[in-house]
């Protein structure tokens, strides 16, 4: 028998242990999505800019008496004007790092370098992250990367009164590392657990719990109003995750195909089986692996980079994965943040970020079930691209709507992106070889980050050519979708365990290789 039949057989039925597993280990899930989103909140600057003059200040008075238009970039230009003396931020009696560590004005730049340090951070962690994971194991990857970000969540919070301001962007860097190596392999672990059926669900509750971190985000932001206690608020997470996490074993494909333990397998299998209620007799079950496929995988590090020359086709899909991830990365950090501009209340625009993510999770529900997982992401990449296009058509809504025809389509398109991120996600991690699976799910995220440090800087283009942005956009998500056409398909497919399992199912391509249930 198969490693992967096994699986299938112990975990065929979906049962209390999958609600367990995709519980805890997307909790740090929606922690990721405070940690990422949060400092837009608790940062406060870019979208809370509203001052006020002090009673005492006859300068500031003054201005306001002769009519001069106090905006927040006259403020910046007006050397006469200073805080504390002449003037404070009003943010309703919330506390800011921004305005604490002076990150506006002249310094605001820093701010917003900060933001994309916690990107580069992120390229860093997935660096080394991903082979960690694949050496010595899925469990101890996600132990590390827990506490590297706990560590750094206590050293982000740190008052400003004690720590400097290089320290929190430092801090910032590390969380941005530790979070995004959890962040690739919890999916991992998840979906080498599961059966292959029921794949798509740990995709799917994956979605729901970033969007889930939005409501949270939100909740936290409305009823704590000092940001070094809403910054600490997922390391609180973190830790609850990292309890619970010892009570479930080792990924059991990795301790078969990467670690070579068959007894450490039959482990992982009898708790799976324990949990499920399964009467299968793990004691006696043979796993089968072809001899010619156990020496070619026995490799160090270095070999295992070489194989992605060695068997190109890896070296390809991996390629393919990294552009697809960037795609979708810029366009959802380019758009999806406009759902905050719906509002003038910042935490209503966070709502509305929940909400549309969350239709495309029940998008993407109806797809991964029926639609094969080529076509699926050649639709939604296709879809977010006509989208883009039709929002250049000069149409008029009436001025008294809350929404013109650009937005509603630019909506849209950020929709299709957001379906399109969670089928290539599966798609890649069906498609990669376990011995090589955390290190192409970590080099694709790498694609994605740069694609995010991209997005964020997506409105000097939009500066530029309103129609020209729309066409680039729409052709790039058109090329993301096309390259989707030249991955194998993976629909109810064993997922490969070695480089030559890669290349065997380029082959066979266009078949449909059942696999049995």
């Amino acid at each position: 028998m198969k490693i992967d039949e096994a699986i299938d057989t112990i975990n065929g039925k979906p049962t209390v242990v999958f609600v367990l597993l995709l519980i805890v280990f997307n909790i740090p899930q929606q922690a990721l999505t405070i940690l990422s989103v949060g400092p837009n909140l608790y940062g406060f600057m870019p979208y809370k800019g509203q001052w006020r003059c002090l009673s005492s200040s006859v300068t500031c008075l003054t201005q306001t008496l002769n009519n001069t238009v106090l905006t927040r970039d006259t403020l910046c230009g007006n050397a006469s004007l200073k805080l504390g003396t002449d003037f404070v931020w009003d943010t309703d009696g919330r506390t800011s790092y921004a305005i604490e560590y002076g990150l506006y004005c002249e310094r605001e730049w820093i701010y917003t370098m900060t933001n994309s340090l916690y990107f580069v951070g992120a390229m860093i962690g997935l660096s080394i992250g991903g082979p960690i994971m694949d050496i010595y194991g899925r469990k101890p990857g996600l132990y590390l990367s827990i506490l590297v970000t706990m560590l750094a969540v206590v050293v982000e919070v740190l008052p400003t009164s004690i720590t400097y301001l290089p320290v929190f962007i430092l801090a910032r860097m590390v969380i941005g590392a530790g979070g995004h190596v959890y962040f690739s392999g919890i999916q991992i672990y998840v979906l080498e657990s599961f059966p292959t059926k029921l794949r798509p669900w740990g995709t799917l509750f994956y979605a729901f719990s970033w969007n889930f971190g939005y409501l949270l985000l939100v909740f936290y932001g409305y009823y704590i109003k000092t940001w070094n206690i809403l910054a600490a608020m997922p390391g609180i997470m973190l830790f609850v995750s990292l309890i619970l996490l010892r009570f479930f074993p080792e990924s059991p494909k990795h301790e078969f195909i990467n670690a070579r333990s068959l007894e450490r397998t039959k482990t992982s299998l009898r708790w799976f089986a324990k949990f499920n209620r399964s009467s299968f007799d793990i004691d006696s079950l043979v796993l089968e692996y072809e001899e010619k496929e156990e020496s070619e995988h026995e490799l160090n590090f270095i070999e295992s980079i070489k194989e992605f020359v060695k068997y190109g086709e890896m070296g390809k899909q991996t390629v393919i994965l990294a552009y697809q991830w960037c795609i979708a990365s810029f366009l959802y950090y380019g758009f999806t943040f406009s759902w905050s501009r719906l509002s003038d209340n910042l935490y209503i625009g966070y709502l509305y970020a929940a909400i549309g993510d969350t239709l495309s999770v029940v998008i993407k529900f109806g797809i991964m079930f029926v639609v094969r997982r080529r076509l699926s992401v050649f639709g939604s990449y296709g879809a977010a691209g006509a989208a883009f296009f039709i929002a250049i058509a000069p149409v008029a809504f009436p001025k008294s709507w809350a929404i013109n025809w650009e937005q509603l389509w630019c909506l849209g398109g950020s929709l299709c992106v957001a379906t399109a991120w969670g089928m290539v996600f599966l798609h890649g991690v069906e498609a990669a070889p376990t011995t090589h699976r955390a290190k192409i799910n970590s080099y694709a995220s790498f694609g994605a980050r740069i694609g995010a440090i991209c997005g964020t800087q997506a409105s000097w283009i939009l500066n530029w050519s309103k129609t020209g942005t729309f066409l680039i956009f729409g052709m790039l998500s058109l090329t993301a979708g096309s390259l989707g056409l030249r991955m194998p398909e993976t629909k109810g497919v064993f997922p490969p365990a070695t480089a030559p399992d890669v290349r065997r199912s380029y082959k066979k391509r266009d078949g449909h290789d059942k696999a049995s249930a």
